[in-house]
């Protein structure tokens, strides 16, 4: 998502820009602090979530490449296992395929990773679109989420309804937030 500051904005108003442009800055600033509210609210429900035994961000570019088995294993020996918040947004770029080729486990390591290089406007293939439209590789991954996670994935789901209300058809929103808040009911 694109994102500007009161600096951009105090820049904007400096170069004499129409106050018609100026509060559409303004009222986008808002916007990029309720992104801010999100990051938040990712990064709290996804602390201290582990890759586990998930395919990492790199072997699932090896996937993407049809690599061997071995190389697949070197390119997950580099991968990040215990902090998505140390992935590099340039990275995810480098590996957008990867919501494509990533397990469960590895698609719960990395959604927040995504979600929030998106938010801040460092990664821009549209991976909320994906969680939108359902078209992860591991849609299943759903089921691993705890409630806060679901809960955080589904705020964000709705803010980019509210934002981008014409790139999403309303139904399109409402069936992604129902996959979220039903996931994990068939449980014990």
């Amino acid at each position: 998502m694109k994102r500007i500051t009161r600096a951009d904005i105090e820049e904007m108003r400096c170069a004499g820009c129409d106050r018609s442009v100026l509060a559409e800055a303004e009222a986008w600033l808002l916007v990029c602090e309720r992104a801010d509210e999100l990051i938040a609210k990712i990064s709290a429900a996804f602390a201290g979530v582990k890759l586990g035994n998930g395919i990492g961000l790199r072997e699932s570019d090896g996937i993407d490449g049809y690599m061997g088995t071995e190389a697949r294993r070197q390119l997950r020996e580099t991968d990040e296992k215990l902090d998505w918040q140390r992935i590099d947004p340039e990275l995810l770029t480098y590996c957008n395929a990867a919501p494509s080729f990533l397990d469960a486990e590895g698609m719960r390591f990395h959604a927040p990773a995504f979600i929030v290089a998106e938010l801040r406007g460092q990664y821009h293939v549209g991976f909320v679109d994906r969680l939108i439209d359902n078209s992860l590789g591991a849609p299943e991954f759903i089921d691993l989420l705890s409630p806060d996670q679901r809960h955080a994935i589904m705020s964000c789901i709705s803010f980019y309804g509210s934002i981008y209300g014409l790139d999403f058809d309303p139904k399109e929103i409402s069936n992604a937030l129902t996959r979220y808040s039903n996931a994990g009911r068939h449980k014990n």
